[in-house]
């Protein structure tokens, strides 16, 4: 498995990240988008890594205010990170990845680009939405009350994008997942009732820190690596022919 340094241009940004690959020059057959917090594109390396030594080569990188590309997370915004999203898309030449996989805010950001992207799989892991009234506001305060006084969850741009994708989904939840609202993960799976397939992942124990928990049960991690994996190979089999 090679690592290989990723640096794409966003405005005054140089966002940071890293291609995962069997051979050099693999073009990625994934997209990885992390959540905020204190977290950067390298906290799903434990699945990223092995799935790109057995072929699913991948990229990832940090947004704005973490990580390796550092910077200001105040003055960003759901809509900035979208848009970072896609000066990563337009960079590496990405059409229709495999898979897109997102964790908590990134998982609002990954349903935004799939009318763009039209993966064959969404893998999102303790995914969070917003209302579209919180979407340009920069992060702080207002960001926040908007977050705080939302309850029509069901309009969030994402649900809409979602109950349009015709892909796999796959949902992966922890038993005791203490930031997302029921109803939101609810929603989530709601929302997918057009998908080709719709898989719903609790892990026991878990909270919302689902990779540091991840990293920390390898045999859990691997059963759901097999899932994952077994998913792609679904998603990019031949299709046998009609008549």
């Amino acid at each position: 498995m090679l690592r290989s340094a990723l640096a794409v241009a966003h405005g005054s940004a140089l966002l940071q990240g890293s291609v995962l690959s069997q051979h050099p020059r693999q073009p990625p057959r994934l997209l990885s988008l992390h959540g905020g917090g204190q977290t950067d594109h390298r906290r799903m390396d434990y699945l990223l890594a092995p799935l790109a030594a057995a072929g699913w080569s991948s990229a990832a990188f940090d947004h704005i205010g973490h990580g390796a590309t550092g910077g200001s997370l105040q003055g960003s915004s759901l809509n900035d990170r979208l848009a970072q999203a896609r000066s990563v898309v337009t960079a590496l030449g990405l059409q229709r990845p495999d898979a897109l996989i997102a964790s908590s805010m990134g998982g609002h950001t990954a349903c935004s680009l799939l009318d763009m992207l039209q993966p064959r799989t969404l893998i999102l892991y303790c995914p969070a939405a917003y209302v579209s009234a919180a979407e340009d506001l920069p992060f702080g305060p207002a960001f926040q009350h908007t977050l705080r006084t939302s309850t029509d969850f069901a309009a969030s741009p994402a649900f809409v994008a979602l109950r349009h994708f015709r892909g796999q989904v796959l949902l992966v939840w922890g038993e005791h997942e203490q930031v997302i609202p029921p109803a939101v993960q609810q929603l989530y799976a709601d929302s997918a009732r057009a998908a080709a397939s719709l898989d719903i992942v609790r892990l026991p124990g878990a909270d919302h820190r689902l990779h540091l928990w991840l990293q920390q049960q390898p045999e859990q991690a691997a059963a759901l690596q097999q899932r994952i994996t077994q998913l792609l190979h679904q998603a990019t089999a031949p299709q046998p022919h009609q008549g």
